[in-house]
């Protein structure tokens, strides 16, 4: 699953840029100032992830402590908070403001290599299927042309939209005059060999509005509201809904 790494989902959620990992490890042993960001942003990273961790087993401790307390009240009429729990509230805010710090580090880090790194074209591009939102999951957009690419899912996007479909091609998006035009299928040989298996989708101008639209109708396509339609055969509120 993608953005399983609290850095990298931050990153993706602010910047929308979605990576599979810390590419930027690849340039740390470079000379230049390109290698300088890299090892400014992979050591930020580092901390980054420690703080995130760190922030996480507070807040569980936290919790924890709470339903204590919230059961020792109800049955004991205490008139105030154990000391373990204001001392793990106290630690809690300190930990808080220096996470915050530490987000707002990686991200000018992040930045400043981003803005320093070539611009490369990529045959392979990941995109968040809901911008600044990662809890939606990662559309994975594969060239198969030259204004062609082909989409998947990732298991977080599947479970988000309700499709069964893990980690498998839904579809592609390919670029018009109009805009970006979704076609569902699951083989893009269908296309000429089995084309009732495929269904074209209204064009959007918006490339992730596009893949979500493929989602869209398979999780349409696998409920009791499709009865057998095409897109054509759906109605205007129903299309409209396709690209939420």
């Amino acid at each position: 699953m993608f953005l399983s790494d609290p850095a990298l989902r931050r990153i993706a959620g602010c910047t929308g840029d979605v990576w599979p990992e810390h590419v930027w490890r690849y340039h740390t042993a470079d000379p230049d100032v390109l290698g300088e960001l890299a090892r400014l942003l992979h050591s930020t990273t580092q901390e980054f992830i420690e703080s995130f961790g760190h922030l996480d087993r507070l807040l569980s401790q936290v919790h924890e402590h709470a339903s204590m307390a919230t059961d020792q009240l109800r049955e004991r009429a205490v008139p105030e908070p154990p000391y373990r729990l204001r001392v793990l509230m106290l630690d809690l805010r300190d930990q808080q403001e220096r996470h915050n710090v530490l987000d707002q580090m990686l991200l000018n880090a992040y930045r400043a290599w981003r803005q320093q790194r070539p611009v490369q074209f990529l045959t392979v591009r990941h995109l968040l299927l809901r911008p600044g939102d990662p809890s939606f999951g990662v559309a994975t957009l594969q060239q198969a042309g030259a204004y062609t690419w082909l989409v998947t899912a990732d298991a977080q996007a599947a479970a988000a939209f309700d499709i069964p479909y893990p980690q498998r091609v839904v579809g592609q998006i390919r670029a018009t005059d109009s805009g970006w035009q979704p076609v569902a299928h699951n083989n893009p040989q269908h296309l000429t060999t089995l084309p009732d298996l495929t269904y074209p989708l209204p064009v959007h101008i918006d490339q992730t509005v596009a893949c979500r639209t493929l989602l869209r109708w398979w999780a349409l396509r696998h409920s009791a509201a499709w009865r057998s339609r095409r897109p054509e055969q759906l109605s205007e509120a129903e299309l409209a809904d396709l690209a939420q």
